[in-house]
């Protein structure tokens, strides 16, 4: 498990925040970010151990809506976000 660094915005701050969190993924720290009714803005994460940065600039609202979906759904299922180095030769997105 790795310690990690989160860049976010909490409601109500007007400047970023970083949260400590831990992980075997990135995908787990998002998520973990995500579980935080408190936090609005994902800037990036940082992985601390080799200080690899992971850039999102997004909000979280729509991912605890994807989130509740999936978890509405019943089941076992949980949510996985997958991220992928970005192709410089390949800018389609499918």
């Amino acid at each position: 498990m790795d310690e990690y660094v989160a860049t976010v915005l909490m409601e109500g701050e007007d400047t970023p925040t970083e949260l400590k969190s831990f992980g075997i993924t990135p995908e787990e720290v998002v998520d973990n970010m995500v579980l935080l009714p408190n936090v609005e803005y994902l800037y990036h994460i940082t992985r601390l151990r080799d200080e690899e940065i992971w850039d999102f600039d997004t909000e979280l609202e729509p991912l605890r809506e994807i989130r509740k979906l999936i978890t509405e759904a019943g089941g076992d299922i949980g949510l996985q976000i997958k991220l992928e180095k970005e192709d410089e030769d390949d800018t389609t997105i499918h």
